[in-house]
């Protein structure tokens, strides 16, 4: 798979994805590219297993900005719903959102890592 075949899965917008990196085409696919590398996904699936509410609001924040900016809006979503929740100290809530955050990130990761 290219990467102008994953942006096209993945992201809805891709022309205001591009506006955020300047129009630079290159440069927007290289970040892309390497967002399953990016420490936060890592700190999401660690934090998640755990009842601490603090760090998984701050781990899953910081995927829902990053997300946010690369476009992927399943997975901003997803994000914004556990944020809200656990904002509300609906903690439930917050616990019900987390499979569909871990799984929207698993398949962002997993269509990135099929690009050549």
């Amino acid at each position: 798979m290219t990467i102008s075949e994953a942006i096209q899965r993945l992201i809805p917008k891709p022309d205001e994805v591009l506006e955020r990196f300047s129009g630079n085409q290159e440069f927007m696919e290289m970040f892309i590219k390497k967002f399953p590398e990016d420490a936060t996904i890592q700190a999401v699936k660690e934090s998640c297993q755990t009842d601490d509410w603090d760090k998984i609001l701050t781990d899953v924040h910081t995927l829902k900005g990053t997300s946010g900016n690369f476009g992927f809006e399943a997975l901003f979503k997803a994000c914004s719903q556990v944020v809200t929740a656990i904002r509300a100290k609906n903690y439930d809530g917050a616990r019900s959102g987390i499979p569909n955050v871990l799984a929207e990130m698993e398949t962002v990761c997993g269509v990135l890592a099929q690009v050549e």
